[in-house]
């Protein structure tokens, strides 16, 4: 199974599309403006239910692969100038 069809991804998914008929907080806006929003939440609950990292190596991989293909590298230890 791929890291797009597991549990976690689907109810990342689910969710991101709930959020978006709500106001969303500073903190999802933030993510949601990454483009991987879905991907770092599947990670994310992938390791809240396992509390394992090895067990969450596919979602790991997806959200790797988002955060590199939308740019996000040069994000890490800056300030996103519409956040201040």
């Amino acid at each position: 199974m791929s890291a797009e069809q597991s549990k976690y991804y689907q109810e990342a998914l689910t969710e991101f599309n709930e959020m978006d008929k709500e106001d969303p907080d500073a903190w999802d806006k933030r993510i949601t403006n990454t483009g991987c929003y879905v991907e770092n939440l599947a990670l994310q609950l992938c390791h809240a239910e396992t509390n394992d990292w090895r067990q969450c190596l596919g979602e790991m991989k997806l959200f790797k692969d988002c955060w590199q293909s939308k740019g996000n590298d040069q994000r890490v230890g800056t300030i996103d100038a519409n956040d201040q």
